[in-house]
């Protein structure tokens, strides 16, 4: 069985505050896995680590096969979503689109529009003006447009209703069952997580 994700003794400590202590998981290679645990367990900051967007106090991580780590090659192959569902309000879909093409190598402009054509989400809108639900699933098209290898999901669901939630997770599963994707998914909501995880 290959590996997406690997960690051994994986440790974050803030000054006195230890917000990740002695992690050690494995994550198959294109599964869904669910991240589950209680507010403060250190699941955003584990995330975090395995984007490369943090360094460990302790312990190592292996991701794709390589270090976590500020590289664009190492970042060609992660998408992550915070649960923030970070866009620039003021912009369009369409203006997150032709952004989107500008930084990433292997973005797929057509997968994105089609995605948000076919939730009828229009493109001309400024982000800051659509639903919750239409706004991450303008975030899930963006990040799956980027092609990645291994998807990070911190709580994406979490502040949507309950069809919102089942479309969002919808598309993710369709989008794992089309390529090679593995995808790592925090959540609270446990049923949904049932549903869609390997």
């Amino acid at each position: 069985m290959t590996l997406a994700i690997q960690t051994s003794g994986l440790t974050k400590r803030y000054r006195k505050v230890t917000a990740l202590n002695d992690c050690t998981i494995t994550v198959p290679d294109g599964r869904i896995s669910a991240l589950i645990g209680p507010n403060g367990a250190g699941k955003t900051t584990l995330l975090r680590l395995l984007a490369g967007l943090s360094r460990p106090t302790a312990g190592r991580a292996t991701v794709n096969g390589g270090t976590p780590r500020q590289d664009p090659a190492f970042l060609a192959d992660i998408g992550y979503l915070g649960q923030e569902i970070p866009l620039y309000r003021r912009l369009s879909a369409e203006d997150h689109i032709k952004a989107g093409a500008h930084l990433n190598p292997r973005w797929d402009s057509a997968l994105v529009r089609e995605r948000l054509t076919g939730l009828k989400i229009p493109l001309d809108r400024a982000v800051g003006k659509l639903s919750g639900g239409q706004r991450a699933q303008v975030a899930l098209a963006l990040v799956l447009a980027k092609q990645p290898r291994l998807l990070l999901l911190d709580e994406p669901v979490a502040a949507l209703d309950p069809l919102a939630r089942r479309n969002f997770l919808g598309v993710l599963v369709d989008a794992v069952a089309m390529g090679s994707l593995t995808v790592l998914l925090s959540s609270h909501l446990i049923a949904d997580l049932e549903r869609v995880c390997d």
